[in-house]
């Protein structure tokens, strides 16, 4: 058993105490016994956005800013992509976002499309849009909706009260009062009889016909009969539905797989979905098993393998598993996007980037991520590689003397080598430049020391045409890193 006895000192003897200790707590985190990093929150402020007004989340790696009445977007580092000069504007689809101005008095708007960089491709025109999806928008002139092409030709003529965007080539529309489904080229699949009607999702439409919903086929036939007071596409397989102020889960056949027992639900993510039980917010499986208990204020669902939720009135993020991944300490936070979350604590606000546990970081993937976002580690200047084509191939192994180095590879945000011993033998690995990266790069990562550190290996480059060697050096707070460039 260990005691734990708590002494109040002088401030003076504190500071004493402190460098004595320093040795010690240098040689227990060479054993590995202690890290300065266990009494950390797991994450770090990418950037602050308080000279902004309002901020979105990102999508695609680009966020709406504002400031008053002018809008724009910024990138992931936090500059200015495109400035700010719209008065409305959305997130990017297919390459294009709505993006218009307010007439002085606000009384209406005029919209078109833009590029990611801030050129209009269809001049405003428009009263208001939707997106593009496959290929199409949805947009309002003289108060009907309409679908124009990327010409911003009218494919099909502004006629509708209500037009949602094409999914799988099908489109659900409101023409005098009623709710039909049309296809590209607006000739009628279901004609105009419902109340309200969504998008097809597992090949069923959920449809409202006086006060109840229920989900007809692609021909209008219902498959189950209206007899909810709401519901919800049809998610992997099993959709929300509401009956008497209770939520549960129904499958293709109408069957109820998950009773209707909640307060609230969302629609399944991740074969996880959101409920809310006696006041409180938990995650059940598909099989409407809890895997997270109900203890949330408030839960989002998972994104990005974390989800938002509030514990004693702050906002945090926890794992999958339910256990912390950033203790709940902020006033205000959103979902990660593009591997940023918006959060606020008291008047400091922005975007924070979460930062894995040492011992998590060789669990996590991400593809295209920049070697910060791999790891909470120091990274080197490392060294920058030409390379004449885009296969070409790696080989490592010890520098030197053998010494038990142990090592991990990282390649663009994929760990494609773990927790591997060198040896004198070459590993060989083959890699595949991405000409859409502004850096290709091999991260180096030691997992432990050796018995002569640092960690060093040998990185032999391959192309084809010729043949490069570079030797890197890591220990347990540094990496090493070599940038591809392709000639």
């Amino acid at each position: 058993m260990r005691y734990c006895i708590l002494v109040q000192m002088p401030l003076s003897l504190q500071a004493q105490t402190m460098n004595i200790m320093k040795p010690i707590w240098l040689f227990l985190i060479v054993l590995g016994l202690y890290s300065p990093l266990q009494a950390q929150d797991h994450y770090r402020w990418a950037f602050e956005t308080s000279h902004f007004s309002r901020v979105s989340d990102f999508t695609d790696n680009l966020a709406i800013a504002a400031k008053g009445r002018i809008k724009g977007y910024i990138d992931t580092t936090g500059r200015v992509h495109i400035r700010l000069q719209y008065n409305v504007i959305d997130g990017f689809a297919e390459s294009w976002a709505p993006a218009g101005f307010l007439t002085a008095d606000n009384s209406s708007s005029t919209v078109g499309f833009i590029n990611r960089q801030g050129q209009f491709e269809i001049q405003p025109q428009f009263e208001n849009t939707g997106f593009f999806r496959e290929g199409l928008a949805n947009v309002k002139v003289r108060g009907k909706w309409g679908y124009v092409d990327r010409q911003g030709q009218f494919v099909i003529p502004n006629k509708y009260e209500f037009a949602n965007v094409f999914v799988d080539g099908l489109a659900a529309v409101k023409i005098d009062g009623l709710y039909g489904i049309i296809d590209r080229s607006g000739s009628y699949v279901i004609s105009p009889r419902y109340d309200s009607a969504n998008n097809f999702s597992d090949g069923l439409s959920c449809v409202k016909l006086g006060n109840k919903w229920g989900y007809v086929d692609r021909k209008g036939n219902f498959v189950i009969p209206p007899r909810f007071d709401a519901a919800h596409s049809f998610r992997e397989g099993l959709a929300r539905v509401e009956n008497n102020g209770k939520f549960g889960f129904i499958d293709t056949q109408g069957q109820v797989v998950i009773p209707l027992e909640y307060d609230q639900a969302s629609n399944f993510n991740n074969e996880l979905a959101r409920v809310k039980s006696n006041g409180l917010w938990g995650y059940i499986n598909l099989e409407g098993k809890f895997v997270i208990e109900p203890k949330y204020q408030e839960a989002r669902s998972f994104s990005e393998e974390l989800a938002c939720v509030k514990i004693d009135g702050k906002y945090g993020y926890i794992w999958i598993d339910g256990s912390i991944a950033i203790r709940p300490q902020f006033d205000e936070a959103r979902d990660f996007k593009c591997e940023l979350a918006y959060a606020r604590i008291g008047s400091k606000k922005g975007f924070i980037r979460y930062v894995a546990p040492l011992e998590k970081e060789l669990t996590l993937d991400r593809p295209q991520a920049r070697p910060e976002q791999v790891t909470r580690r120091a990274i080197g200047e490392g060294r920058r590689i030409k390379i004449a084509e885009p296969n070409f191939t790696i080989e490592v192994y010890d520098h030197k003397r053998i010494d038990g180095d142990i090592i991990s590879l990282n390649y663009n945000g994929e760990w494609i080598l773990k927790k591997y011993e060198l040896s004198a033998e070459p590993h060989q690995i083959p890699i595949v430049y991405d000409p859409g990266l502004t850096d290709n790069y091999l991260l180096f990562y030691a997992k432990n020391l050796g018995r002569e550190p640092p960690n060093t290996a040998a990185i032999v480059i391959s192309d084809g045409q010729r043949t490069q060697k570079v030797i890197l050096n890591a220990d347990l707070s540094k990496c090493d890193i070599i940038y591809f460039e392709l000639e």
